[in-house]
């Protein structure tokens, strides 16, 4: 049996900080990956791991320090992220930093992720999750960088949830909502996050790569049929 192992980027104060101690509370072995060392001053034996996702070229060296101190991970969760709010007005320089840290690092990291599960013994969680919103589906003004970020990065879920379904990885899109199907904006709850991923990454089988989630209840399947718009005021 490996050990279990979940590699986390984009450890920041609130889902990254969650996700990481609901795994460690389980056994794994934890790797958080920021732009700085945040994991290495409060005591919790994180492996932390600094880097800038701008640089998607730089995803395959993390990899290879986390195999080498704690061994092939098990469980991968993309939480990086980087929001713009300039809309159509942005430049296009920062529309590519942007594509880097939202679409393209998590690319790298799902293609590392599927070469390190094909390494793991048949009983090893290989999970890759991909924090996500529901801008796959809605165009939200400014935000159009960060949707066009989020869509590209539901069809690549979506696409190695259909292409790997009989090898036993899974892919998850997650996309916590609110009861009535809305998204859950600034009322996300990193705990809620955590519990679900766990979830996630302790089930036998995938379940719906769309992984829409409420507080309190866990997947929840809704509508999607109608989509809509509406105006961001950060």
């Amino acid at each position: 049996m490996a050990s279990k192992v979940v590699l986390i980027f984009g450890y920041g104060p609130r889902i990254g900080t969650a996700v990481a101690r609901a795994f460690v509370k389980q056994g794994y072995k934890v790797a958080v990956v920021s732009r700085s060392n945040k994991a290495t001053d409060d005591g919790n034996g994180y492996l932390s791991i600094r880097a800038d996702l701008s640089d998607a070229f730089s995803v395959e060296g993390i990899f290879n320090t986390v195999t080498d101190k704690l061994g092939t991970p098990t469980v991968v969760v993309y939480n990086a992220f980087i929001l713009s709010t300039e809309g159509f007005d942005q430049p296009l320089s920062s529309i590519i930093t942007d594509a880097h840290v939202n679409t393209f690092s998590a690319y790298a990291a799902a293609q590392m992720a599927v070469k390190g599960f094909a390494e793991l013994p048949s009983d090893a969680s290989k999970t890759f999750i991909y924090t996500s919103n529901k801008l796959h589906l809605m165009a939200l003004e400014p935000l159009l960088s960060f949707g066009m970020g989020k869509s590209a990065a539901a069809h690549m879920i979506h696409y190695l949830s259909e292409v790997y379904k009989s090898s036993g990885y899974k892919f998850y899109h997650v996309d916590e909502r609110v009861s009535n199907g809305d998204p859950a904006y600034d009322k996300l709850d990193p705990e809620a996050h955590a519990e679900h991923y766990l979830n996630l990454a302790e089930a036998k089988d995938q379940g719906p790569w769309n992984s829409t989630f409420v507080k309190g209840k866990g997947y929840v399947k809704f509508d999607e049929s109608l989509t809509y718009g509406g105006r961001y005021n950060p």
